[in-house]
């Protein structure tokens, strides 16, 4: 891509760009959000990669609680916003709070993040009952390629997300 491409459906940009098990994995994402009755998927409005990368941000009510990124070089990601809003809830399945918990992302000053410099937001806060220090306020280390397994972790994740954010104040530059 050297020219940043608009496309109407996720599943256009998957077809395009993905291969394989990859291209599976993400249309069952994209049909998983389409059979949803509250989310959306938005296309970014704006080039992100200098247009090697497609962005398409999801929406639940009025708040953005991820994004599905398709690369030009054949991988793709979800990246849940922010974990923090997940302290209240629990869940016994070991696996996924595991693979929650892989996902955090520690601030860091070095993290690039466009919108606040230099950051001040890191945070300690309770997520899925375990407590973390420094945490970066509004991005989490996405779930790159993921696999069938991760895959119902990300769907379980959404689910949680859907839960708290109408009920939390979180900040994110995507949400605007």
């Amino acid at each position: 891509m050297s020219e940043q491409k608009k496309y109407n459906k996720i599943e256009d940009a998957i077809i395009e760009y993905l291969d394989g098990d990859l291209k599976e994995t993400a249309l069952k994402l994209a049909t998983y959000l389409n059979e949803s009755d509250d989310l959306s998927l938005v296309l970014l409005p704006w080039e992100l990669d200098k247009g090697k990368t497609i962005a398409f941000k999801i929406k639940h009510n009025e708040h953005y609680i991820g994004w599905i990124l398709i690369k030009d070089n054949g991988e793709w990601l979800f990246d849940n916003f922010n974990f923090s809003h997940l302290g209240e809830f629990c869940d016994d399945d070991e696996e996924f709070t595991a693979a929650v918990f892989e996902h955090i992302n520690p601030c860091s000053a070095s993290c690039g993040c466009p919108c606040v410099e230099p950051c001040q937001l890191s945070k300690e806060t309770t997520i899925f009952g375990k407590k973390f220090c420094n945490v970066c306020f509004q991005h989490t280390h996405g779930f790159v390629n993921p696999d069938e397994k991760n895959l119902g972790y990300i769907k379980k994740l959404i689910e949680y997300s859907k839960k708290a954010i109408p009920h939390k104040e979180i900040y994110h530059c995507n949400h605007l």
